[in-house]
């Protein structure tokens, strides 16, 4: 499948929907979740430790799934970490079989609950 993420590439990133790509999908989901019991201990030590393996484990997601080239990498870590989240969360979904479609109609339900699919 092709996906464009503007904020890294002109040109859409060629994406496998193998089951490959399928369990490193379901790792950083697992991953995610476990960051959020994480960052609701009392340890701020702990939770900062979590907070950074996170966003590295988020980039390493993205950039091996794209393939991204050096300078794409960089462009990559130049992004918020609402910009990571939007794309990591974007890539899951369409690994898990979502269309374009699929995605937006989740994303206006989730708005209207006010809770964001990020």
């Amino acid at each position: 499948m092709k996906i464009l993420f503007k904020e890294l590439s002109a040109k859409p990133f060629e994406v496998k929907g193998s089951v490959k790509n399928l369990k490193k999908t379901y790792a950083i989901q697992l991953k995610l979740a476990n960051m959020q019991d994480i960052t609701q201990q009392e340890n701020p030590v702990d939770s900062l430790k979590s907070m950074m393996e996170a966003l590295d484990e988020l980039s390493a997601y993205i950039v091996n799934i794209l393939h991204l080239s050096k300078p794409q990498q960089e462009k990559l870590e130049d992004l918020s970490q609402d910009d990571l989240m939007r794309i990591t969360q974007y890539l899951n979904m369409r690994l898990m079989g979502m269309s374009d479609a699929d995605i937006e109609k989740a994303q206006a339900e989730a708005d209207e609950d006010g809770e964001g699919l990020a």
